[in-house]
């Protein structure tokens, strides 16, 4: 990536299309791409996504769009994804970028940033309420950090699907501390001129950031479930605990404490 950064735009683009026509063909070109790329274009061919077609899903209706907004924990993160990724960019216009985050299914759910590039991203089916999971527009900032769990630049024709080339991306997954579960990704995307190689590591920095918000907000919650639950363990005779919803344990008596239980599925009995 810091190779193809040096490189004029047009010709990195160029180097980039001969790569990807080489490999789709099944021939060899002076520049393997790199893994992820070239994971992600595997994926692709066994999934029968054609690379010269402009893959698009419907999107979703506005009342389903604000019922995830609603029901995602990325929602109270946003205030750290924008201070990370627009506020301190001196405009997000004067940078040509925006900023995308997307849920597990990769459902893009807000966009931030330039209004010139919001308006390209239109045009290309990069809106809000979007599928752009990996398996319905091919290797992209947000699907592929969804599948791969990491983070990851695309630039140009490293996008599998040829109405792509004139995007570059960089997206980072965002997991639950708590449980490990994957609630989506964060994305900066924008024309070619704005490739960086730095863009994936303040990508990777931020959603690490969010994640630490998270684990940060959890703990505190604990502090709180300790607290009520104090009283009442002192009260009780025998074992007993306290977990939050999780399983993480707030407050244990008469047993040797753990940092955390599994639950079952339900509390029925």
């Amino acid at each position: 990536m810091t190779r193809l950064a040096a490189m004029d735009t047009r010709e990195a683009a160029l180097l980039l299309k001969g790569v990807r026509e080489a490999t789709l063909k099944g021939g060899r070109s002076p520049l393997a791409p790199r893994a992820d790329i070239r994971e992600s274009w595997q994926r692709m061919l066994r999934k029968g996504v054609d690379p010269d077609k402009d893959h698009r899903s419907g999107l979703l209706s506005p009342g389903e769009i604000e019922r995830r907004r609603a029901a995602s924990p990325l929602a109270e993160l946003l205030p750290v994804l924008r201070e990370g990724l627009v506020s301190r960019s001196a405009g997000a216009d004067a940078v040509q970028h925006i900023m995308v985050v997307a849920d597990a299914e990769g459902r893009v759910l807000w966009r931030e940033g330039s209004a010139a590039v919001l308006r390209k991203a239109d045009g290309h089916g990069f809106a809000p309420g979007a599928d752009w999971a990996e398996t319905t527009v091919g290797t992209n900032g947000v699907g592929t950090a969804l599948v791969t769990r990491r983070p990851v630049q695309v630039h140009s024709a490293e996008h599998f699907v040829s109405s792509h080339h004139a995007w570059t991306c960089a997206g980072a997954p965002i997991t639950d501390p708590r449980d490990g579960t994957l609630l989506g990704a964060v994305d900066v995307s924008g024309p070619l001129a704005t490739m960086h190689p730095a863009t994936l590591l303040l990508v990777g920095s931020v959603a690490r950031l969010a994640e630490a918000e998270l684990r940060n907000r959890h703990f505190a919650d604990l502090a709180r479930l300790r607290a009520v639950a104090a009283p009442i363990l002192c009260r009780v005779g025998g074992r007993a605990l306290a977990v939050d919803a999780h399983g993480w344990l707030a407050g244990v008596t008469g047993m040797p404490p753990v940092d955390r239980l599994a639950l079952p599925a339900s509390f029925r009995v």
